[in-house]
């Protein structure tokens, strides 16, 4: 005889933690708004605590009209497609044509959950089909490709409750296609008690999971704030002493040779004097967006200060190949830049210096003096060769 269990208290526990998961995802929402998918998961936690009320409510009332069934189905639906849009948004997938996908499958639940709301197992096979394959793909998503392992670590207790989610759907779902009369028994059946509080205690797991998961995700947008510069979206000092330390323990280990590169731009404080701060700030903003495009993948590169940048550049062999990265980031970045605001034309040129481990250095401010030694020389050639200022035309 299977194992039942009273549905009274079953019903109570249900409904209190249905409530207490909802309370929970409004106040992450609250919290975090701005952060992708977690508007999903509230109104998709909404919609399921609204799609399980429906059920329990009409099993102990006997309501047989149909109604019921077909707004606990086309609810239950709606909610785990929300749920499933919602970790995709938060894991950075977001594409128009598959919301325009779920937008048209809106429809198709509702004259499915119509079409089978007297019909118990057609019914329960339709839902839990697509149940349960919304939270087996959000808890694979969660740690999909994650960037690190603190971060699989931080979405593994939503990812796990998910799939525990989508597991316990698919025992259902594998109870009604081999014909088990339990499995559409109502209330009174041990499949559907269990089915309810094993369902009802994964959601919770998986509501305590999300938040985890958002305090992660919140704490490294904070870390990123700190450790980025807030004109040019560049690493700041602060990322870039660690990013030194990280590259110089690693060649130390491996042997490998990296550059230190460093460079500024020529008369900067002409246009500040001419146009303005503001004029200023958009030529550092511009360079920055050109300096991105001119690193390779590998190389890293932040913002020193002022009109000063920095650029480690990882297995630099030959003398040769040092100069062929210093020219090509001297092409990208020396030219014409139009001033947004004023209408100027300002024909911006840099100096650029460089360092190599360990021959010119075995620290930061070993490297650095050496490369701001090699700048000065590469800026006095330049005004030697040109013997002119910036120039600027209206």
């Amino acid at each position: 005889m299977a194992l039942q269990l009273d549905i009274t208290t079953l019903v109570l526990m249900f409904i209190t933690l249905a409530m207490t998961s909802f309370i929970v995802m409004l106040m992450i929402w609250r919290i975090n708004r701005d952060m992708p998918g977690v508007p999903y998961w509230m109104v998709g936690t909404l919609l399921n605590t609204a799609s399980a009320l429906t059920s329990v409510l009409s099993a102990q009332a006997g309501w047989a009209d149909g109604w019921a069934s077909f707004m606990g189905t086309s609810i239950s639906l709606l909610a785990s497609m929300l749920v499933l849009e919602g970790t995709l948004q938060f894991r950075g997938y977001d594409s128009r044509r598959r919301q325009q996908l779920f937008l048209a499958l809106i429809p198709v639940f509702l004259i499915a959950s119509w079409t089978y709301r007297l019909d118990p197992v057609a019914r329960d096979i339709f839902q839990d089909s697509f149940n349960m394959t919304f939270q087996l793909l959000a808890g694979v998503v969660l740690v999909w490709r994650t960037a690190s392992r603190d971060e699989l670590q931080a979405n593994l207790l939503a990812a796990s409750a998910s799939i525990l989610i989508g597991l316990v759907v698919s025992w259902r779902l594998a109870l009604t296609l081999g014909g088990n009369e339990l499995a559409g028994s109502g209330a009174d059946s041990p499949v559907t008690q269990w089915y309810i509080f094993a369902g009802a205690n994964f959601h919770v797991a998986w509501i305590f999971g999300l938040s985890v998961a958002c305090y992660f995700r919140s704490r490294q947008q904070e870390m990123l704030l700190a450790r980025e510069d807030s004109l040019t979206a560049l690493p700041n000092r602060r990322w870039i002493d660690e990013k030194f330390a990280q590259t110089l323990t690693e060649a130390r280990r491996s042997g490998e040779k990296f550059a230190l590169i460093i460079l500024d731009i020529n008369d900067f404080k002409q246009v500040n004097d001419k146009y303005g701060h503001s004029a200023g700030d958009e030529v550092l903003t511009k360079l920055a967006t050109r300096l991105r495009k001119a690193v390779r993948e590998s190389d890293f590169a932040g913002r020193l200060g002022g009109d000063e940048f920095i650029i480690l550049a990882r297995q630099m062999d030959s003398a040769e190949l040092l100069m062929q990265v210093v020219e090509r980031i001297r092409q990208q970045l020396d030219g014409k830049m139009t001033l947004s605001g004023t209408g100027s034309s300002l024909d911006t040129g840099v100096s650029i210096g460089a360092a190599v481990f360990p021959a010119d250095g075995d620290s930061l401010d070993t490297l650095l003096g050496a490369a701001d030694a090699s700048m000065y020389r590469d800026k006095k050639q330049q005004k030697q060769a040109h013997c002119a200022p910036l120039s600027t035309d209206s």
